[in-house]
């Protein structure tokens, strides 16, 4: 069912999912480019050149048109993603070659960020204070200390930190993710 109302009002670094997708990745707002609709934005599939009208036949072709990549390809490609003005994210986003995606308003629903690694941080928060670990945790990241060794995990699942512990730790995060 299309929403009657478009969704609150988004703007570019915007944490959001599919409202359509039962199973939904998070994803960034990277632009949304004023006077552009669904028409406008066209990709290529196996039977050709796409609109996101077409990809999209249950909303309006005449919809606001708004540009997202999923958050966990900006993190691994553009780290500092977050640092970066909101006029100059899609050109960063273009030059590191990320998949783009154009989705109508309405079919998209803010989230707050890092709200979907949220419960699998937590968990891997336990598992490391049970082992003890030295742990600081918030929504969207741990640093965890061990023998004088500091590393933080994002929400993403980089594990950021030079050491021996590094290389274990990314098959944990890898085990804990899947």
């Amino acid at each position: 069912m299309v929403p009657s109302e478009p969704a609150a009002d988004l703007s570019v670094g915007d944490s959001v999912i599919d409202s359509d997708d039962d199973d939904p990745d998070e994803a960034i707002v990277i632009d949304i480019p004023a006077g552009e609709t669904l028409e406008d934005w066209e990709y290529e599939t196996d039977s050709g050149t796409a609109t996101a009208a077409d990809g999209n036949p249950n909303y309006p072709a005449d919809a606001q048109l708004v540009v997202i990549v999923f958050r966990s390809a900006l993190a691994e490609t553009v780290p500092d993603w977050r640092d970066i003005e909101p006029e100059e994210l899609v050109e960063k986003v273009d030059h590191a070659g990320i998949k783009q995606y154009g989705f109508p308003t309405g079919r998209l629903e803010r989230i707050d960020p890092g709200a979907m690694a949220a419960e699998w941080l937590d968990g891997l928060a336990d598992r490391f204070d049970d082992a003890g670990w030295n742990v600081t945790h918030d929504n969207t990241e741990l640093t965890v200390e061990q023998f004088d060794e500091e590393y933080r995990i994002t929400a993403d699942g980089t594990v950021e930190g030079e050491g021996e512990y590094r290389t274990p730790l990314e098959n944990i995060v890898e085990m804990e993710r899947s």
